[in-house]
């Protein structure tokens, strides 16, 4: 089967470009934005995260953010309590208050 016309790999490709409807634009501007307001430096990866919990409605989105930086946090060397609470921290400070 080409890729094409398989299903798994259709949905495999949507699913990973998140920011589709975003402009790329906003990803480094609020990189910026959150090293001047509150003096931390996060990576494009997680500000990408930060960017669809703001742009986009509902709270599950930011309850996703959360759980996407919570796992990059995760694989990058931090236990999952530690790495928890810093994905929150970072998504309160940026966006506002999150859902626990």
């Amino acid at each position: 089967m080409s890729d094409r016309t398989n299903i798994n790999k259709i949905i495999e490709r949507t699913r990973n470009n998140t920011l589709r409807d975003i402009p790329d634009v906003l990803v480094p501007v609020w990189q910026i934005k959150i090293r001047e307001r509150f003096g931390i430096n996060v990576d494009r990866e997680i500000a990408e995260y930060i960017v669809l919990a703001v742009h986009e409605n509902g709270t599950w989105k930011r309850q996703r953010a959360v759980r996407k930086i919570e796992k990059i946090l995760i694989e990058r060397g931090n236990e999952a309590p530690v790495a928890k609470r810093m994905a929150m921290n970072i998504l309160e400070m940026a966006v506002g208050t999150t859902q626990k």
